[in-house]
Formats: C-alpha cells, sequence, structure tokens
C-alpha cells in the first residue's frame, strides 16, 4: 500500500474521532447545562480524552515506518494523545474541557485536533 493511501486511512480515522470527540462534547454540555448532571458531564470529558488518546495507536499501524508526512503526523496525533492521557491521569475536569481549545477559540471555529487534520489536506 502506498504511503499517500495510508495517510488517507490515517485522516479519515482522526476526522471520524474528531468528530466523535465534537458529539462527546456536546452532550457533557447538555448533561451539565440542561441537566445538571455533573457525573455524566465528567464521564463524556473522560471518554473525550479517551477517544483521543486511543487515536494515535489507532493510525499507528498505518503511518509508522512511512514518509516524513505519515511520521509528521503520527507525530502530533502523538503528542495529542499524550495530553489527553495527562488530563486522565490528573482527572481535572477543567484541563479535559479545554483540551484541543485555544485562549482564543470562538464558537464554531475549528479546534487543535481539526485545525491539525486540515494541515495534511
Amino acid at each position: 500500500m502506498e504511503h499517500t493511501e495510508q495517510i488517507a486511512q490515517a485522516l479519515d480515522l482522526a476526522r471520524e474521532a474528531a468528530h466523535d470527540i465534537r458529539a462527546l462534547e456536546a452532550q457533557a454540555l447538555a448533561a451539565l447545562h440542561e441537566r445538571g448532571d455533573k457525573e455524566t458531564h465528567r464521564l463524556r470529558m473522560a471518554e473525550k480524552c479517551e477517544r483521543l488518546a486511543d487515536l494515535a495507536e489507532a493510525v499507528e499501524p498505518l503511518l509508522d515506518g512511512g514518509d516524513e508526512t505519515a511520521q509528521r503526523l503520527l507525530h502530533g496525533l502523538r503528542d495529542f494523545a499524550r495530553r489527553a492521557n495527562m488530563a486522565l491521569d490528573l482527572e481535572s475536569i477543567f484541563f479535559m474541557g479545554a483540551l484541543l481549545y485555544p485562549e482564543d477559540y470562538q464558537d464554531g471555529d475549528p479546534n487543535d485536533l481539526e485545525r491539525f487534520i486540515l494541515r495534511f489536506e
């Protein structure tokens, strides 16, 4: 399989994860703000981090040993995984929520993962 096909498959997995993460964040916010359900909010934020942490492992077989572009993609996704695991280890809801969002984030903007993916398209 060519590296470009492997990169395309990895990017598809990353896009799917980014979509899942947005859905988990929406569920978490709805639980907190509409129902006052802090436990569900915490669980969805943890699921968000777990989904992000698992992404690098999922794409590694596609990208490991690939060209420079594949290595940059894998390295970036590993960095996202590292930060997600750190948020989980700290059990910090604030860190989990802020993960993927810069200080100057505006609603509707792409988050850090989405912007990272766009660099490879």
